[in-house]
């Protein structure tokens, strides 16, 4: 490319021992702020896919994979990667695609809903991309899509407890309070709770009031921090059961 804009291979040279370029390998140059992981995937002509690059397109991911995920035109392995062959332009919907043969549905999931979140696609869109009759799995992901879904943390608790068993509503709407993050069989109401969005004074004093609101319309509620809505899910399954079961020994026989 270089060549096709007009440098010359002494003009090229000149910039690498001046350090304006960096040779990453044969024919592949970068500029000096270049990272090592770019320099590397240059190398191999591979650009990251699949889970390392959802954070790229402003998309949610769980955990970092263990291993590059990469695409390649030329098929060849790139070494301590995952590799993805993928001729031409990478759109969208391959990733995503490719998010769902490789993640756990829980990893899927919170890749997905977060595109439809972002509008970065339709619930539609994927219907129609997931369709084959090889796409059984993205289309059951597809359907456990919240729209209304917040964030991660909220995607995350809706599936865990859904997988045990509870009835899950989330953005449940409580007069004089707002929304929840999630209410669990109509009696118990989740707030996850992420420091960013709690640590200031106006989100503070937000806080207190809808605390106090809660309890005046007698809506039963847990706050469970981000950190254990994503990464300790069996805590906060605890947390519920036991709360669940306070609730409903003080409920009349008539109520439960």
């Amino acid at each position: 490319m270089l060549a096709s804009r007009g440098y010359s291979s002494r003009s090229i040279s000149q910039a690498v021992a001046d350090g304006r370029l960096v040779h990453c390998a044969r024919g592949v140059y970068g500029l000096p702020e270049i990272s090592a992981e770019d320099a590397f995937l240059a190398s191999h002509q591979a650009r990251r896919s699949c889970l390392s690059a959802v954070t790229g397109l402003g998309l949610w991911l769980l955990t970092k994979p263990g291993k590059l995920h990469v695409a390649t035109a030329h098929g060849r392995p790139v070494p301590g990667c995952v590799s993805h062959r993928v001729s031409g332009r990478q759109s969208l919907m391959d990733i995503l695609h490719q998010c769902v043969k490789c993640g756990s549905e829980l990893e899927a999931l919170i890749v997905l809903e977060s595109a439809v979140v972002t509008k970065k696609c339709s619930i539609n869109s994927l219907r129609t991309s997931f369709s084959t009759r090889s796409d059984a799995a993205g289309r059951a992901i597809v359907d456990m899509i919240d729209p209304q879904s917040m964030a991660i943390t909220e995607t995350c608790c809706r599936y865990t407890l859904r997988a045990a068993g509870y009835n899950v509503q989330g953005q449940a709407y409580i007069r004089n309070a707002g929304h929840l993050d999630i209410l669990v069989d109509g009696i118990l109401g989740l707030e996850i709770d992420g420091e960013a969005y709690h640590n200031d004074q106006v989100a503070w004093k937000e806080d207190l009031r809808r605390d106090t609101m809660y309890v005046l319309e007698g809506m039963w509620r847990l706050r469970i921090p981000a950190a254990v809505a994503l990464y300790q899910p069996h805590i906060m399954l605890g947390w519920v059961e036991q709360a669940l079961k306070r609730i409903r020994a003080t409920q009349l026989p008539g109520m439960r």
